[in-house]
């Protein structure tokens, strides 16, 4: 089992969602942090971490970005950053489309390249990527996230099989529903939906699971983690 006190991680979608539950988790495992979010509205952790507020889409940010995280040795890299756009084609602007890609797909591309050679040198050596079962099937008025998660389960299992071997390793978890505000839900309406009995996760337990599999030593490439299967409700298809 991987020890994670000390160890560097950088990690994305840190100021809300599974990004923000998954940083606590990290620092009571002592690791030390570089978070990057749009904004952070406190910094309640007690490590001593470095907080990045950058937005993805503007290359000055993604400049300054580069720059910080070349002060620190990273081990392990976590994209959790990520966006939903659920509408129909009629509906689908360009503008919605590119920006899917971009921070679905593009983002986690940048990140590696970024600390590849970081990764390549540290005796853990992990780049782990945030996808969805919207990567592994269709759903309709989702074309764009579908087009998104497919793109990001494809790199990934490309660069597992690029880098098989040696440093870097990289695990996609392919994440079912997850008790977030994420793709424009309310956690209102999240709340009710377990209570009809659907399948979504609790977010605690998401950030717990992660812990588990960042020191898994014999991690998979891919790990499917779905509410249904761990006993939270039943899944349907949205229609």
């Amino acid at each position: 089992m991987i020890n994670l006190k000390n160890k560097t991680i950088l990690l994305t979608g840190a100021s809300s969602g599974i990004g923000l539950e998954l940083s606590k988790k990290l620092d009571k495992e002592g690791a030390k942090l570089i978070l990057v979010g749009r904004k952070f509205k406190n910094k309640e952790l007690e490590g001593d971490h470095a907080y990045i507020e950058a937005d993805f889409t503007k290359m000055e940010d993604i400049k300054i970005l580069r720059e910080e995280i070349g002060k620190h040795e990273v081990d392990i890299l976590i994209n959790v950053a990520g966006v939903g756009i659920y509408k129909s084609l009629e509906d689908l602007s360009l503008e919605d489309f590119y920006y899917s890609q971009q921070l679905n797909v593009m983002v986690p591309f940048l990140l590696t390249k970024m600390v590849l050679d970081n990764l390549k040198k540290s005796d853990i050596g992990l780049v782990m990527n945030i996808g969805s079962g919207a990567g592994t099937m269709p759903f309709k008025n989702r074309s764009a996230y579908c087009a998104s998660k497919y793109g990001l389960r494809g790199l990934s299992l490309s660069l597992s099989e690029e880098y098989e071997g040696r440093k870097p390793s990289f695990c996609l978890i392919t994440l079912g529903s997850t008790m977030t505000t994420f793709g424009g839900k309310s956690i209102e309406v999240q709340k009710e939906k377990v209570k009809n009995g659907n399948a979504i996760f609790p977010i605690e337990w998401v950030a717990n699971k992660l812990v588990e599999i960042l020191k898994d030593e014999k991690r998979k490439d891919e790990i499917v983690v779905y509410p249904g299967n761990e006993g939270f409700g039943k899944w349907v298809k949205p229609k």
